[in-house]
């Protein structure tokens, strides 16, 4: 071949080749266009455009219809030049970022990732295979397709298409044409193109921003967070429970004052901190889609200040492995794992409660009086403020150090036995939380007088039957306990009191 016609030969096949993809992109409704997205040598391109020539992406699906819409931010940014040092070596320069919101969801939280990866198949969109044209779209699912697609561009011009079933051989890639043609292609397509207007909502409900840092004297809890204050209601806390900062920590307040079970609070506290849904089931939900979702009548309230942020909780009906969720003023209702949001939803205030019945630091107790059937032994302690505390205390703001002495009927008697006697008294726990009203005279009690405070605490115990004793603590009834973690408290006092060794609980 001589090389002029062989050149001829050339040019001629580059023609047919770019004839085929105008013809390709007419067909299916998309234009030859510039852009900056980049299709591997054997995908057929049906769109090709820039993001920002995109006005709006309306997509119809067996799950309802949405539009895609870009939102454009400017910001002004200062371009130096670097050679000049004057005021007049930075000037001001106006940037933007696009990104993608969807129309009907107007005043909730929108995913905008996801948003902006269904877009990407409004303006950039290739084929992996043409099957050619057909004469039986319904063969296809494009008689009655999944999805169909209206794309608007700034010049006026559209892109629409239309998916069908999903491939044989491959679940993610589907048949395609488009809404002005019957040639068939098969494209792989984001799943949002297939999903409810809901798929777009934002999925994170409760993200607490970390403290800098966290001292002993305002931190609820260990580690990034500091609640303040957590009020609970709903069928899960009949009556209502509110914990509330009570010396460096949070205490039940409401009904009554207790102190709170560390495990079950830090379970209950990491709902609090981060929760993100499984899905987003319905928004702006009316008193009728309410009472569907059981957040008419919620499990659980949550109420509450961390890190200085307030936050609202709601839990509504379980749905199989998940519970119906609000968060905040969202006004979404999400669908959310039950092992993500047990901590709030399946608690109860009893749950919530120390199951120690009373704990006072041994440092600050003066007297201690155990009261046994007709047996009382009064132990008395003294304490003498050690040569080295006062400058220390004064100049760094510690707490004074002393040495401790304990009496029993004036005899003097080891204070470390005091110690562990002690340890296994404060240990007595609570079976459960019954409120029957005792009668008759206490079989046993505690009282504590203090260094630093006046008055004191009285712990009582009835025998409530069935080895069983009812726990009346200041005069308010407390729950009960077993008769055999009662007699072994007080037989550790009547061992120390003997002189007896009494080892300590750790």
């Amino acid at each position: 071949m001589k090389r002029s016609t062989r050149n001829v030969v050339i040019v001629a096949a580059c023609a047919v080749a770019l004839g085929t993809a105008l013809v390709v992109l007419q067909h299916t409704g998309g234009e030859n266009a510039s852009s900056s997205s980049v299709s591997s040598s054997t995908d057929i391109q049906l769109i090709s455009k820039q993001s920002s020539d995109v006005v709006s992406m309306k997509v119809t699906n067996q799950k309802g219809s949405y539009t895609i819409i870009p939102v454009t931010t400017r910001n002004l940014a200062s371009a130096a030049s670097g050679s000049v040092s004057s005021a007049a070596s930075s000037s001001s320069a106006s940037t933007a970022t696009t990104t993608y919101t969807v129309e009907e969801l107007s005043g909730y939280p929108v995913d905008t990732s996801a948003a902006t990866s269904v877009m990407q198949n409004g303006f950039s969109l290739s084929a992996t295979k043409s099957i050619g044209t057909v004469s039986d779209l319904s063969t296809f699912g494009l008689e009655n397709p999944q999805a169909t697609v209206e794309v608007k561009f700034k010049d006026g011009s559209t892109f629409g298409y239309k998916i069908g079933n999903a491939t044989a051989t491959n679940e993610s890639a589907y048949y395609m044409c488009g809404d002005k043609t019957d040639s068939v292609y098969i494209v792989n397509v984001d799943a949002g193109l297939l999903e409810p207007v809901t798929y777009f909502l934002d999925k994170e409900m409760i993200s607490v921003k970390t403290a800098a840092s966290a001292s002993s004297s305002d931190s609820a809890s260990s580690g990034d967070y500091s609640f303040t204050r957590i009020a609970l209601s709903g069928t899960a806390y009949p009556g209502g429970v509110v914990m509330e900062m009570k010396d460096g920590a949070l205490a039940i307040v409401s009904p009554d004052e207790y102190e709170v079970d560390s495990d079950n609070l830090q379970t209950l506290e990491t709902p609090l901190t981060s929760l993100t849904a499984d899905e987003a089931v319905a928004y702006g939900p009316d008193a009728a889609a309410l009472k569907k979702y059981g957040l008419d009548k919620p499990t659980a309230v949550a109420e509450y200040s961390v890190n200085k942020e307030n936050h609202k909780l709601v839990v509504g009906a379980k749905n199989g492995s998940q519970y119906y969720v609000m968060a905040d003023d969202k006004n979404v209702v999400y669908s959310v794992a039950s092992d993500s949001i047990s901590g709030l939803a399946t608690q109860s205030p009893y749950a919530l409660r120390s199951k120690l019945v009373f704990l006072p630091n041994i440092k600050t107790v003066k007297t201690m009086t155990v009261t046994n059937g007709s047996k009382t032994t009064r132990m008395d302690i003294t304490r003498k403020e050690k040569a080295s505390s006062s400058s220390a205390a004064s100049s760094s703001g510690s707490e004074k150090d002393y040495d401790y002495a304990v009496t029993v009927g004036g005899k003097k008697l080891d204070y470390e036995n005091f110690r562990g006697m002690y340890e296994n008294v404060i240990s007595i726990a609570l079976y459960d939380d019954k409120t029957v009203k005792p009668s008759g005279k206490p079989a046993a009690s505690l009282e504590y007088g203090y260094f630093d405070k006046s008055g004191g605490d009285v712990i009582q115990f009835y025998d409530a039957g069935d080895r069983r004793y009812t726990i009346v603590k200041n005069g308010k009834i407390f729950g009960t306990c077993t008769q055999t973690v009662l007699q072994s408290a007080l037989q550790k006092v009547d061992d120390f009191a003997a002189g007896k060794k009494v080892d300590t609980m750790t």
